[in-house]
């Protein structure tokens, strides 16, 4: 991507050839939790209205979450739609903590607590012997995601960001004629009436709730296999702000999940569950809401019910 610079700190730069510089990084976790990096050796402050910075006062952490830097980022000035990319490298102390855990952030890497992470790069530029002075303003340098991890070992992470542009890396036509609905239920396509509230259920995990199986403290009054290929996402515990698919809602009514949660469950957990879909047109003809009304949604359905499965075409 373009470089951005604000020109309070063009003019400085030209003023002062030689100054110190500072990566600073903003990631967004899949938590829902940003943490501030900053690859100097000290924390940095950068004030509410600084050019460059269109957040409030934020102090970016030199150690807190270990030491993290940055490789070089590719880019160029053309018509090519090519993805520019740039590693990002933690190396984390013993005692680094993926951020509301006491889980180390080498294992929660390791189990995807960083995929598809936001990444925002920002450089600061800083007079001699000014550490944290950044008042001339910072420079966008990268925006993108992690995509994947390149190498992780017992002592260090590094990550692969890329920008935007590999999202149009994608398989076209990205849509296929199918017997099945292509849309994800609830989404803008879908236009279920009601919205996703109005087939969400909350609950409260039971004692004997495990990493594979939420039992609910109130049995849930939908009927068995409901929530079956629905959403559950955890709202209070130490998931929170992670999701899993729904493998079965069971005979016994409890909730299990494709993949166990990262982290222990535990009674008292909050979570919140999303109706399953088999993106058949009978589903979106008989759908009903989690409080138990009819729900006719075939006007949006996305299959087409008369494609012929593969083996029967010619």
């Amino acid at each position: 991507m373009k470089r951005l610079m604000p020109s309070s700190l063009i003019t400085f730069l030209q003023a002062n050839p030689n100054c110190i510089k500072a990566d600073l990084f903003v990631i967004k976790l899949p938590t829902g939790t940003t943490i501030y990096l900053t690859e100097g050796q000290f924390n940095i402050t950068v004030p509410s209205g600084t050019g460059g910075w269109p957040g409030a006062t934020t102090t970016f952490v030199a150690t807190t979450y270990g030491r993290w830097t940055r490789g070089a980022i590719t880019s160029d000035a053309s018509f090519n739609l090519s993805a520019n990319s740039m590693t990002l490298t933690c190396v984390p102390t013993l005692s680094t903590v993926y951020p509301g855990t006491t889980t180390g952030i080498l294992s929660a890497a390791f189990n995807g607590l960083f995929d598809a992470a936001a990444v925002n790069v920002y450089t600061a530029y800083m007079p001699l012997a000014s550490y944290g002075n950044v008042s001339a303003g910072i420079e966008t340098k990268f925006v993108g995601f992690v995509e994947k991890i390149n190498k992780i070992n017992r002592t260090m992470v590094e990550f692969e960001v890329q920008d935007p542009l590999f999202i149009l890396n994608e398989k076209i036509p990205k849509r296929l004629i199918q017997s099945s609905c292509p849309w994800s239920f609830g989404d803008t396509n879908c236009n279920v009436a009601g919205g996703l509230a109005a087939f969400t259920q909350a609950f409260t995990a039971k004692t004997g709730s495990t990493k594979f199986t939420l039992i609910p403290v109130t049995a849930f009054t939908q009927a068995v296999g409901y929530f079956t290929q629905g959403v559950v996402t955890c709202t209070a515990g130490a998931n929170a702000g992670l999701s899993a698919t729904v493998k079965l809602h069971d005979a016994s009514g409890n909730i299990n999940v494709v993949l166990p949660w990262i982290f222990p469950i535990v009674a008292g957990d909050t979570f919140t569950v999303v109706v399953g879909c088999d993106k058949s047109a009978t589903a979106c003809k008989t759908r009903k809401t989690a409080a138990g009304s009819a729900v006719d949604n075939t006007i949006h359905f996305g299959g087409a019910i008369d494609v012929p499965v593969p083996d029967k075409a010619v």
